[in-house]
């Protein structure tokens, strides 16, 4: 059985609604190992907007998705359908990628789609600065992300535009 951690944060879940995540999610171990593990969290207060996130952890690879309502239940499902859609687009591959994160006894995929393919490559020098001034170069380029060395820890990180407007900041952690 996949292991599914629900978290709330300034929102209480019913049993009932706890129970349609696990049975969606149940749903989906067909295509999945026993040691995918799911994390949904729900953020939000009564008759506000609510937002869940998904994270689904497949051997080395992460499906994500985040979605916000007025409705848990819409959100919840809205998220769910986003990491289904997910899952069924990259399952092939996440087959060639890591040959034990997604099975295919019950999966049904078109053979004849075509794999994706790089079809351009940048070389550019990065430049050591602060997380503040790779997010002004980013606006500046108009990108929705932006590649740059960490003058403080002198590692490669990444900033990317969010959909509400923000900033995030990808670090690599330390691997033993």
């Amino acid at each position: 059985m996949m292991n599914t951690i629900i978290n709330t944060r300034n929102y209480s879940l019913s049993g009932n609604v706890r129970s349609e995540i696990e049975d969606r999610f149940d749903k989906l171990e067909k295509y999945l190992w026993d040691d995918s593990k799911a994390t949904v969290t729900v953020i939000g207060e009564k008759n506000q907007l609510k937002k869940v996130e998904i994270s689904l952890k497949i051997k080395n690879n992460i499906l994500r998705s985040e979605v916000a309502d007025y409705d848990i239940r819409t959100a919840i499902d809205k998220a769910l359908d986003k990491i289904e859609k997910q899952l069924l687009k990259h399952r092939k591959k996440l087959q060639v990628k890591s040959p034990d994160s997604i099975r295919y006894e019950s999966a049904d995929f078109d053979m004849q789609s075509e794999p994706s393919r790089i079809v351009r490559n940048k070389r550019f020098e990065l430049q050591p600065m602060s997380a503040e001034e790779a997010c002004f170069q980013l606006e500046l380029l108009e990108h929705t992300f932006y590649v740059f060395t960490n003058e403080e820890s002198g590692n490669i990180n990444v900033v990317y535009k969010r959909e509400d407007g923000d900033y995030g900041l990808i670090e690599p952690l330390e691997t033993e």
